[in-house]
């Protein structure tokens, strides 16, 4: 298998992160103690986005007070930060948050408070609390939804998938196989690995949206799991077709294509990205390494070129075209395109040093 997440790393992995003019003026007050002053919700949503994925938590809840303190009516900046604290699992600070504000509830944090619940091991609370919400929004239909999507998500995020597939059986029961309950059942039957199930959810899905690149694509992705490739690669082809354009689609089924050791068909596809986008260098280092598993070695030199061309100072780039040279058995050739890689980039790992070290040693004539 291609491993296409580490072209990126050796590129990006000590870059250095760029943030936003207001986030730097922001940290600058709160460091020297000084208040932050007036900022746009979506400043203040940023801000604290950054401070989470840093595990600046601290400075996280001190980015949310002021901004609760800011716009105290701003119910969609209020979700937002529910959210965030979602996404990046402070299943404490969310909780907190929501009961801080029950209240005023609605049934979006209600749903946040039965995740929070669920995340912290409170699950007789987070069944009870279920039950009450489920009372309490009995004849309304759309926030009935909302509460069972959220029970089962966070019964699926926790691995109780069983539990998960109960829950929206009741509600298939109450509001009928509308296609989110579709989804959760076959993500559900998908994590544990029940092929047939999971087959029997997909069909209902391509069913109701049987023209929906993206409901394709998604269904990909979940034979993918599954390791059905042939499925998965019927879903990608559909998903291609019916958005031939798209650069995302024509990817996941050069993948698809390359897991299941069908390297023509990848090649033949990836063709077709590079045609869409002739400038994405890692586009010309996946078709590179492709042509490597086919053994086509000029193919795969010519490609690497391409990407060297565009971001000379990748080291890796020289490592792979040095064993391209090694397969054609022009060693020299291997040792020279090294020594360039070393003078281009300044070999920060040292990867090109030590790869050149070993051609040495073991052609010490050539």
């Amino acid at each position: 298998m291609l491993d296409y997440d580490s072209i990126y790393n050796d590129f990006y992995e000590d870059e250095e992160e760029s943030y936003p003019d207001f986030f730097i003026e922001w940290d600058n007050a709160v460091r020297k103690g000084k208040s932050p002053g007036y900022y746009e919700p979506e400043e203040l949503t940023e801000i604290i986005e950054i401070y989470l994925s840093e595990n600046g938590l601290k400075k996280a809840r001190q980015a949310i007070e002021h901004a609760l303190k800011l716009y105290v009516s701003d119910e969609e900046l209020f979700y937002e930060i529910l959210s965030l604290l979602n996404d990046y699992e402070q299943w404490n600070d969310l909780l907190a948050l929501c009961e801080r504000y029950k209240k005023t509830a609605d049934v979006w944090s209600n749903g946040h408070k039965l995740t929070a619940l669920l995340h912290l091991g409170m699950e007789e609370e987070a069944f009870h609390f279920f039950g009450t919400l489920k009372n309490r929004y009995a004849d309304d239909d759309e926030s009935l939804n909302i509460i069972y999507q959220a029970m089962s998500e966070a019964l699926l995020e926790m691995d109780l998938f069983e539990s998960s597939v109960e829950v929206v059986n009741e509600a298939i029961g109450i509001m009928g196989e509308s296609v989110d309950f579709l989804w959760l059942q076959l993500q559900a039957f998908a994590s544990m690995k029940e092929t047939e199930d999971a087959v029997k959810w997909a069909d209902k899905i391509q069913k109701k949206n049987p023209l929906d690149p993206e409901t394709w694509y998604y269904l990909g992705e979940a034979f993918e799991e599954l390791n059905d490739m042939e499925r998965s690669i019927d879903a990608y082809e559909n998903a291609c077709s019916l958005n031939p354009g798209s650069p995302d689609l024509i990817l996941s089924l050069v993948y698809a294509y390359e897991k299941n050791d069908n390297y023509g068909k990848a090649l033949e596809k990836i063709k077709e990205f590079l045609h869409l986008q002739p400038g994405n260098y890692i586009a010309y280092i996946i078709t590179s390494k492709i042509c490597s598993q086919l053994e086509y070695w000029e193919e795969a030199l010519a490609y690497i070129n391409e990407a060297i061309g565009i971001m000379p100072e990748m080291a890796s780039l020289y490592l792979y075209k040095s064993s391209f040279f090694i397969e054609l058995n022009e060693i020299r050739k291997a040792k020279l395109t090294l020594e360039e890689g070393i003078e281009k980039t300044d070999d920060p790992k040292g990867d090109l040093l030590r790869e050149l070290s070993r051609l040495k040693e073991q052609y010490p004539n050539l």
